[in-house]
């Protein structure tokens, strides 16, 4: 009879352990096709045409990303760092703009400022498993940097920036991020336009940039689009139509002809027309309707996503500030 129960106590310690190892056994069994999942998803590529008529294999999931052409602001925004950046300071190059440099790791690579030619050899020290390049500038480094690296070209211009935010959120399946951060930033110039219509009404805006010596006037890129498309002030008549980069040289005489109710106004060095009678003859001069930044924010902020929404909030705090007593 004892060795009967002693014989039924270990057939239910057998079994009892028999079953306690199955889920041990379910979670090894499926954790391996998970890895698999994971490591497949990492090494996934993607082929991109890019506007010179080459198709690219591309990772989807890079990890060292040498971005050339000025987009580490909405790759940040996709959640993606690049390990080598060309959004420096415009003035001060040797620096990351200020819109990334406390979103990016110290250990970034700076490659200065994109329009500008682009060191090669730091490009390939960064040891990139992706070159981003933008279709307006450094284009003729096209094969010098694909034996370095997968190189895909932007195919929208440095002042496109809706649509760059765009192409690279498709391109990495982040479509969902760009989208929100659109309607963030479009709700933003909305409650703008709401504070600012009691105070500008109808007026028109000029957008112009001062030389010592003569003036830019912009109509339609950077802080132009922002000012006539963002917050949907009306375009002082007369204005020139534009170079393809969105804005025309022209005389003081011919900007008093414009002769504009308000004038964002990008200083570059000492605006010296500021003592002449033409400059001070000028409606917006005369009624103080004055706002002005410099030309370093020009390009540091107008044409980037994180830079755009800080100009925007900046421009509309100006012009708020400057009527609160009228």
């Amino acid at each position: 009879m004892k060795k009967a129960v002693m014989m039924l106590v270990l057939s239910c310690m057998i079994v009892l352990a028999g079953c306690g190892s199955q889920p041990t056994n379910g979670l090894e069994a499926t954790s391996k096709p998970e890895a698999t999942a994971s490591n497949e998803a990492v090494n996934a590529t993607k082929t991109v045409k890019n506007p010179n008529g080459e198709e690219v294999v591309i990772p989807l999931k890079p990890r060292r990303i040498a971005d050339l052409s000025g987009a580490t602001e909405e790759l940040l925004l996709l959640g993606i760092e690049p390990i080598a950046s060309a959004n420096a300071d415009y003035g001060n190059q040797s620096e990351l703009s200020p819109t990334i440099k406390d979103h990016m790791s110290k250990d970034t690579i700076n490659l200065d400022w994109y329009a500008e030619p682009i060191n090669i050899e730091t490009v390939t020290a960064a040891d990139p498993d992706l070159i981003i390049l933008g279709a307006t500038f450094n284009t003729e480094m096209y094969e010098q940097l694909s034996q370095i690296a997968p190189t895909i070209i932007i195919p929208h211009a440095y002042y496109e920036w809706r649509e760059r935010f765009s192409f690279l959120a498709e391109l990495f399946n982040e479509e969902e991020k760009m989208k929100q951060w659109i309607a963030d930033y479009d709700a933003a110039a909305t409650e703008w336009k709401e504070k600012l219509a009691p105070v500008i009404k109808d007026e028109s805006f000029g957008m112009v940039e001062t030389y010592p010596n003569n003036i830019v006037i912009y109509s339609t890129t950077g802080s132009a689009e922002l000012i006539y498309k963002d917050l949907g002030f009306k375009r002082t008549e007369g204005i020139p139509d534009p170079e393809d980069w969105g804005g025309k040289e022209i005389s003081l005489e011919g900007l008093s002809t414009i002769n504009p109710d308000n004038m964002l106004i990008m200083e570059n060095a000492e605006n010296k027309m500021a003592n002449s009678n033409v400059w001070n003859n000028i409606t917006a001069v005369q009624k103080g309707n004055i706002y002005k930044i410099t030309n370093v924010d020009n390009y540091n902020y107008s044409y980037t996503a994180i830079g755009r929404l800080e100009l925007l909030n900046r421009v509309g705090q100006l012009i708020l500030d400057n009527h609160k007593d009228s």
